[in-house]
């Protein structure tokens, strides 16, 4: 089996009416790189990473009239990607990782609009793909491949943005719908007020939601390190399942590791580690206990599986961040998987309600994969229509 064509598309949702807003920054266009790698088995691999509305990193531009065009990742895949892939066999997705990786250390890409983080987001598109494609000529689920026996895991729904005029009261009524729809686990951002503002925040959907419901938190790198010890310690009375990304960025691994030794709530992260090396980090000075690896920004399911068997020597659970339709297959198919996160509404994911024809159903907190070979999903043509530009 041979590779006989590589396409991308950038596809770019507009923002919502009302903003988001985690601890620093509100949630922008949802923006999506999609993969097809062709073969001359006569069927192709959909792989997906997502750029967020990133600049840098991201996978598209707004030219002068307000059209969207793809770039950054996006050309990348074609440009760079796509000479390397033609005529190699899909299945060899080590060495291609591999080989796609190496570009990362060549100078002068970044003359050409591409640097590593561009680079990083295509290939995560291109090696999911390949597993697409493994699964197909397996015809097996990729769930399967990785040795898993069932086609179910647990998910939790990500909510509780700041929105401008939304009360405790409207936190917590959100949080009651999450539990009526059968979530056993909701995760709210904090960081964005006062600790005393976020504890009783927290506080209110606990004393509504109950002990029988886990909470976990996120600051999305919002406090420093006295900040989020503070924090952490005020609390831990709620029963946290873990608090996630409490540190700013640029002390992500001692400043974390101090976090980790100051409070009995267990650390998450990893959504934005880039390798297995960042990830290593993480794991043994930043004190992570729960590993987010986001295998659609950044690598692909080839290295998050180097990262599975790093989190499997140290005792760390992965729940991997974002995109359920890829990572249940992960969580469902490795021993290390721990929970899938989710999104409730069309207005937050709207990826995850018009991209695809045939996807996993998500219901009563979990996830249940097709046995459709390959991830199991379908695209909709008229999503890539509509929402897409093709590089």
């Amino acid at each position: 089996m041979k590779i006989t064509d590589v396409e991308a598309i950038a596809l770019v949702w507009p923002a919502p009416d009302r903003e988001y807003w985690t601890a620093l920054r509100p949630i922008g266009r949802v923006s999506e790189l999609l993969v097809r790698v062709h073969t001359d088995a006569g069927f192709y691999g959909i792989g997906e990473a997502h750029g967020a509305g990133q600049g840098f990193a991201g996978i598209y531009r707004q030219d002068a009239d307000g059209a969207i065009l793809a770039d950054g990742a996006s050309r990348a895949v074609v440009d760079l990607l796509k000479p390397m892939l033609l005529g190699r066999d899909p299945v060899d997705h080590e060495t291609l990782w591999d080989e796609m990786f190496g570009l990362c250390h060549r100078i002068g890409w970044a003359a050409s609009g591409f640097g590593r983080p561009q680079i990083l987001t295509a290939l995560a598109a291109v090696d999911i793909a390949l597993w697409d494609i493994k699964g197909k000529a397996a015809d097996m689920p990729v769930y399967k491949l990785l040795g898993g026996h069932s086609n179910t895991a647990p998910c939790y729904v990500t909510g509780g943005y700041y929105q401008d005029g939304k009360s405790t009261a409207d936190l917590v009524q959100e949080c009651q719908t999450y539990v009526d729809m059968g979530y056993e686990a909701i995760k709210l951002k904090i960081g964005h007020v006062s600790l005393r503002e976020d504890y009783e925040r927290v506080s209110s959907v606990r004393n509504a939601v109950g002990e029988g419901v886990d909470i976990m938190v996120d600051v999305n790198e919002g406090w420093d390190v006295d900040t989020a010890i503070r924090g952490a310690r005020m609390l831990e009375p709620l029963n946290i399942r873990w608090l996630e990304e409490p540190v700013h960025w640029y002390d992500r691994v001692e400043g974390l590791g101090k976090v980790a030794a100051a409070t009995t709530i267990p650390i998450a992260s990893g959504e934005n580690a880039v390798t297995r090396w960042d990830a290593r980090d993480l794991i043994r000075r930043g004190g992570v206990r729960v590993m987010q690896y986001d295998s659609t920004r950044n690598g692909g399911i080839t290295e998050c599986l180097r990262i599975a068997g790093l989190c499997a020597a140290e005792n760390v659970r992965l729940a991997p961040h974002h995109d359920p339709q890829v990572h249940g297959h992960i969580v469902a198919g490795l021993s290390v998987g721990e929970i899938c996160e989710t999104f409730p509404t069309a207005d937050r994911d709207p990826i995850w309600e018009e991209l695809f024809t045939v996807r996993p159903e998500i219901t009563a907190g979990k996830i249940t994969l097709s046995d459709r070979p390959g991830w199991g999903i379908e695209l909709d043509e008229q999503t890539l229509e509509r929402r897409g530009s093709w590089a």
